[in-house]
């Protein structure tokens, strides 16, 4: 399994555990609340609560009736006289009713004209139901009042009717239709609870499923972004691997990955700079070799010649006098030319195996003038300034062989009545040494490469001057650079460390 995906796995069961947890929780809870709503002794209860009230109810509304056609006969046409009025008191108790009323028509309306109460309940106000008889009388003849009265009408008659009745609390019959209504409402909610149910369960899920989605998105983002770094350094790695030394990742991500893309990153520059040192190493090596041989051979060769033009030389007296001239002139050119490829020979010899430095104090403003003073040419001016001693520890013949291949560059390079300037002067940590020249400056096709061995732009130069140079400078733990000059002109820069900045001992 991929590092991402074990990642992608951790980051879901971090997410999604605690999802789960929870939706169990609030189901269960859910659940639990559900089933108290749906208690079956609240539904029992409220059914028994209005059945028993319609029970009630109904023995009452029964009762009165009974009880006003009972009556009615026996009431005269007037008013009810003493010994009537205490009869129907004690009729009243004995039935259980609490009032006995006549009225009488007067036009549409019918007003109270006789009221009897039983014995024991005097105190208690009247409830005058004028305004329900009519009513009552044309439908059931029972009297609901919302002040506290159950009553029944009888009809005495066309412009009388008695009506018996009893008292109950105000708010009877509203608490009787929220009886009612409570037990309607339960019955209703028991099917909206199932559809709840149904509901929430679905709305959990897609709850659920979208937390779920999140959560895998978020998860698959961050392993992603996590990753994603560590699988270009893989791939960097592998570059590595096959060879490309240039491979480079951009750090990103969490600050421990940056870290480590940084750390690849100089790791790579420091083995392409092993890598290119080696190269050089290498480079060099095969050209000091070349040299070697090539100065042996030289050497092998141009000795049996200077031997031969040395006897020919001294021969030339025997030639006839009209050719000893040409002779002459003949040998002396071959001698020239012998002598020439014996500095090439030297040349190539001292690049092979460059001598080990003899490290001494040494005032690096007087040996530049010095090296200077072997340069006496009539078509180039030379110029020196220094800024006094300029003290270091080096090898005076190495520095001086450096400082005149400098010199005798510029002067091949100035056109004839120019001016070579010599500088020498202290900058920080370094004394430098500056050979200025107005000559056509560096060539763009040798600007990369003007320090290897056998490269040059002279028609005659052996291309190692420079590289000695170098070289000699590299002993000293000094550096040469070689660059165009303002208005025109070569400036080369040859830079050594200071005698008491140089603590250590140099490496060849």
């Amino acid at each position: 399994m991929t590092f991402r995906a074990r990642l992608l796995l951790a980051f879901l069961a971090l997410a999604l555990i605690p999802i789960a947890v929870m939706t169990l929780f609030t189901l269960d809870r859910l659940g639990r609340s559900l089933r108290l709503w749906s208690t079956p002794g609240v539904e029992h209860a409220l059914e028994g609560a209005l059945e028993t009230g319609k029970t009630a109810l109904g023995r009452m509304e029964a009762t009165v009736l009974a009880r006003a056609d009972a009556w009615s006969p026996s009431i005269p046409a007037g008013a009810l006289d003493v010994a009537r009025g205490a009869r129907a008191r004690a009729d009243l108790g004995a039935a259980g009713l609490d009032f006995m009323q006549i009225y009488r028509r007067e036009g549409a309306l019918w007003r109270l004209e006789e009221e009897l109460r039983p014995p024991g309940v005097l105190g208690v106000a009247g409830v005058d139901l004028s305004g329900e008889i009519a009513a009552a009388l044309r439908a059931d003849r029972l009297l609901r009042s919302p002040r506290g009265a159950l009553a029944a009408a009888a009809a005495l008659g066309t412009d009388r009717a008695l009506v018996v009745g009893m008292l109950l609390p105000p708010d009877y019959f509203e608490k009787l239709a929220r009886v009612g209504e409570g037990v309607d409402y339960y019955h209703r909610f028991g099917v909206v609870r199932d559809v709840s149910r149904t509901y929430i369960w679905l709305l959990v899920a897609a709850l659920v499923a979208v937390l779920g989605l999140a959560a895998i998105w978020a998860s698959n983002a961050l392993a992603r972004g996590m990753t994603r770094p560590l699988s270009r350094l893989g791939e960097a790695v592998e570059r590595v691997a096959a060879g490309d030394l240039g491979a480079r990742v951009q750090p990103g991500g969490a600050r421990e990955v940056v870290a480590l893309g940084n750390r690849f990153n100089a790791m790579t520059e420091r083995l392409g700079a092993a890598q290119e040192a080696l190269r050089q190493a290498e480079r060099e090596a095969a050209w000091r070799e070349v040299a070697q041989r090539l100065a042996h051979e030289f050497k092998n060769i141009l000795t049996p010649m200077s031997l031969s033009l040395h006897r020919l030389k001294r021969r030339s007296g025997a030639v006839a006098e009209e050719h000893r001239g040409a002779v002459d002139e003949s040998v002396l050119a071959l001698v020239s030319g012998v002598e020439q490829l014996a500095r090439l020979a030297e040349q190539f010899s001292q690049y092979a195996r460059l001598p080990e430095p003899r490290f001494e104090r040494l005032d690096l403003e007087r040996l530049a003038r010095e090296a200077v003073r072997l340069h006496e040419r009539e078509e180039v001016s030379l110029r020196v300034e220094g800024q006094g001693p300029l003290w270091i520890r080096g090898d005076g013949l190495l520095l001086a062989r450096a400082i005149h291949n400098l010199v005798l560059n510029a002067c091949e390079a100035s056109p004839a009545g120019g001016t070579v300037e010599v500088l020498s002067s202290a900058s920080g940590g370094e004394v430098v040494v500056e050979v200025l020249d107005r000559g056509p400056g560096v060539a763009p096709e040798v600007r990369e490469r003007m320090f290897e061995p056998y490269v040059s732009t002279k028609r005659r130069g052996s291309g190692l001057g420079l590289s000695l140079v170098r070289d000699i400078a590299v002993q000293h733990r000094g550096t040469i650079t070689l660059e165009d000059r303002e208005g025109g002109g070569a400036r080369a820069r040859l830079a050594i460390p200071r005698a008491e900045d140089l603590d250590e001992g140099p490496t060849a």
